[in-house]
């Protein structure tokens, strides 16, 4: 439940700051992610809500999330976003791509999902990666059948007219420069699109305004989350992520600002080229001793809109 305090704060007060701050002009589109919101209940509901009232266009859950509206009609679904005045960014999904006995269980499950978000006009699918095989980098036996998978996954989610789009993420097959290299160069740009996460990029060790920059053309929607500042690329990190276990024990997501990324400088190059599509605050909610939700939210709201100058709705 909002305070007085933060529900001015992100209500009145933040309309004021987002006619102050937005620049003309910019067509991107920000959603939550439905995690931040796993804690509050009834869920994903409340967090829907939620994120209309600080100002996003839209919500990005994981399969997990809402599992009861994934077994009835889409219009369900859709009636509780349109009360909200809200749009679906997709949901994420994920599968096994190497197992060869998870394969056509993967390029099924992920086909019905394209199915159900044409419904809502989504363009992209988020796909999570199966966990790695080891601590090496992906070898080329493994990095074949990884490619030949994705690509069979995008042909039938283009068949719904929506785009696979797999997500480099730390502690999965695609976490590294080379790796994320060698997926690019193998699969087909028609069929596999990248959900590019600056903070797991940083994680892993890659740049992500270099990342923008070189694969610009294959990104299909942006995740935002920071990582401590000793993980910058540009002071000399290279990976790999720290390990799952570091992970459980200090959360390595970071509020926007903590460090770890340049997003004044990735935000230059969104406008530079004219990017219009979704961009969604990855947030898990807050573990124990880390804030609360409205915490996270309004820390969210004020460096969208006082350092990065978005157009969040007023």
């Amino acid at each position: 439940m909002l305070t007085r305090r933060e529900f001015l704060g992100a209500g009145l007060g933040a309309a004021v700051a987002a006619r102050a701050y937005a620049l003309p002009g910019d067509r991107m589109r920000f959603a939550m992610s439905a995690h931040q919101f796993r804690t509050m209940s009834p869920h994903p509901e409340t967090g829907i809500k939620m994120a209309a009232r600080y100002g996003y266009h839209g919500i990005e859950p994981f399969q997990d999330d809402m599992p009861q509206y994934l077994k009835r009609p889409p219009e369900e679904f859709k009636k509780v976003l349109e009360a909200s005045g809200l749009a679906l960014c997709t949901i994420g999904s994920g599968g096994q791509y190497l197992d060869p006995s998870g394969i056509r269980e993967t390029i099924e499950s992920n086909a019905a999902r394209a199915r159900y978000i044409s419904y809502f006009g989504c363009k992209h699918l988020k796909v999570n990666l199966s966990r790695r095989v080891g601590a090496e980098n992906l070898s080329l036996a493994h990095a074949k059948t990884l490619a030949r998978n994705l690509n069979e996954v995008g042909k039938r989610t283009a068949d719904a007219g929506i785009r696979f789009a797999f997500h480099p993420h730390a502690w999965t097959l695609v976490e590294r420069q080379p790796e994320l290299d060698m997926m690019m160069d193998m699969t087909d740009p028609d069929l596999v699109s990248l959900v590019l996460d600056t903070g797991h990029l940083t994680l892993g060790g890659i740049d992500p305004v270099k990342c923008l920059r070189d694969y610009y053309s294959r990104i299909a929607a942006i995740h935002l989350k920071d990582a401590e500042a000793k993980y910058r690329t540009a002071n000399g990190w290279k990976g790999p992520a720290p390990s799952q276990e570091e992970h459980d024990r200090v959360n390595l997501y970071k509020r926007l600002g903590a460090g770890g990324v340049d997003f004044p400088a990735f935000f230059r190059v969104l406008r530079e080229r004219n990017y219009s599509g979704w961009i969604t605050m990855d947030f898990d909610a807050p573990r124990p001793g880390e804030g609360t939700v409205e915490e996270d939210m309004n820390s969210h709201k004020k460096y969208l809109l006082e350092t990065l100058h978005a157009n969040l709705r007023s």
